[in-house]
């Protein structure tokens, strides 16, 4: 189901009844489907006044239109609505915030690709991929009966198969003002799939009790080495980047005649969950080193707590985890827990980890323990089974804290542009190594390395090469301690 805060009131007119069958760039084809071919009105005799983020620039260029009409004349629609007072004018440049259709769109290896707003910078996308609506620096569009991009998004003339809540959350994209929800992605009746994946403070949590039989037993855990990773984030980081590859590596190999859409979204959830691992360490990192006069986060409170928890083991798999103790509440929070094969033993072992932090949140006076569920490329949440079998049920959509984690400050500097290898300022970051980011960099470029793996096993042939450009004795023992 399409979720949203309630809408109290929606303004609306007596004027025109839309006449143009489209929604908003994240309305995508799997929902439009449901919409095509809809014949009765939503309310007749009314028409919504829809907010658009194009509107301004449309608007924009009204006052110029008089004196400048040749350059405006491929808006007359936009012109007549600014006239009737629909628009207020701005100042900025109309071909700058309204480009024309055909700089939006370019031919690229015989395909063509289309400019679209995805985040906060453009994107070329192929437009197949793009599907009947798309959001780009016109503003929200849609495809009109003869297949061609209109600047304008108005409700489908039938809705009846909508619920209020569903319609409600339309009315929000179509005026650009949707943004997730937690609840997004839980309902199962009633899902559709999300624009893009809601990052790791919208995947909702589950709980359990602290119950004897969720807890590990020492025969469960003889067969892992335990490793506390929370002062160690270097070691950390590489085990979750080459487990996070190993799993991208393993869905490319693609599925057999066996492999059920549980098996596929568990794939799907595992990569996604190891992507925000690795994002979450980055955060903690850039953390630890942010200055005293650098902003402080809105989840200040949670990175100062968070710690890191793995079970290494040979023939059981391995997993890692990202957890907290909130002693207010009586609760251990965790964010992620991942097996490194969700295909082979990764599961077995995330279940084991999963019942030692049940353990250790025991010991430390927690009653529950919370950890998110995961998310599919889709955005649907979904539960896995290490999680299915400790016995997590879902804790209800207004128990959850709804947050908003902004992006941390970076440290700006000029050789932090580019990097030779992904990863390489992270982990030379992490050791205190930054100011040899261009050296390293040379030195990838020179052997050739194009994966962070491939530095870490070369690192003495690195640090030799670095001792030239300066690295001391102290620097080279954390540049190969591990």
């Amino acid at each position: 189901m399409l979720r949203a805060a309630p809408v109290t009131e929606v303004p609306v007119r007596d004027a025109r009844v839309p006449k143009t069958t489209a929604v908003s760039a994240f309305s995508i084809q799997s929902f439009s489907l449901g919409l095509d071919g809809a014949r009765s009105s939503l309310m007749p005799g009314l028409s919504w006044k829809l907010s658009l983020s194009s509107a301004s620039a449309i608007a924009s260029c009204v006052k110029r239109c008089k004196r400048r009409p040749s350059r405006c004349g491929r808006s007359s629609q936009a012109t007549q609505q600014a006239e009737e007072g629909d628009l207020e004018i701005g100042d900025t440049s109309y071909e700058e915030l309204f480009p024309p259709a055909e700089a939006l769109e370019k031919w690229i290896d015989g395909e063509k690709h289309i400019l679209v707003k995805y985040g906060k910078q453009p994107t070329w996308v192929p437009e197949s991929d793009v599907g009947t609506y798309r959001f780009t620096k016109r503003g929200y569009e849609s495809r009109d009966a003869d297949g061609n991009w209109v600047c304008h998004a108005q409700m489908p003339k039938d809705t009846s198969h909508l619920t209020d809540a569903q319609r409600e959350r339309l009315i929000l994209e179509l005026r650009g003002q949707i943004s997730f929800n937690i609840s997004d992605g839980v309902d199962e009746e009633g899902f559709r799939p999300l624009p893009q994946v809601p990052p790791l403070e919208k995947w909702p949590f589950y709980r359990v009790e602290v119950t004897e039989e969720s807890k590990a037993n020492s025969e469960q855990l003889k067969d892992f080495q335990l490793l506390q990773l929370t002062e160690d984030l270097p070691r950390a980081y590489f085990l979750a980047n080459r487990w996070k590859v190993a799993n991208e590596g393993r869905r490319a190999l693609g599925y057999g005649v066996n492999t059920t859409i549980n098996d596929v979204a568990n794939m799907n959830g595992t990569v996604l969950g190891f992507k925000a691992m690795v994002d979450q360490l980055k955060r903690i990192s850039k953390f630890r080193r942010r200055k005293d006069e650098d902003p402080i986060p809105s989840d200040a409170e949670r990175l100062q707590k968070l710690q890191c928890t793995s079970l290494l083991g040979t023939d059981k798999g391995s997993a890692m985890a990202l957890w907290s103790f909130n002693g207010k509440k009586n609760k251990l929070m965790i964010d992620l827990c991942l097996g490194d094969d969700c295909m082979d033993q990764g599961p077995y072992a995330e279940e084991i980890l999963l019942r030692y932090l049940v353990s250790e949140g025991d010991k430390l006076g927690a009653e529950t323990i919370w950890c998110r569920s995961r998310r599919t490329e889709s955005g649907k949440v979904f539960l896995p089974p290490p999680m299915r079998n400790v016995g997590f049920t879902a804790v209800p959509i207004e128990e959850q804290e709804e947050e908003e984690w902004e992006a941390l400050e970076q440290i700006k500097r000029e050789e932090e542009d580019t990097e030779a290898v992904p990863g390489l300022k992270l982990w030379l970051a992490t050791r205190d190594l930054d100011d040899f980011l261009s050296d390293a960099n040379g030195w990838c470029e020179e052997m050739g390395a194009t994966d962070l793996n491939e530095v870490a096993d070369n690192k003495y042939d690195l640090a030799d090469f670095l001792e030239e450009r300066g690295l001391s004795s102290e620097q080279r023992v954390r540049l190969v301690q591990f």
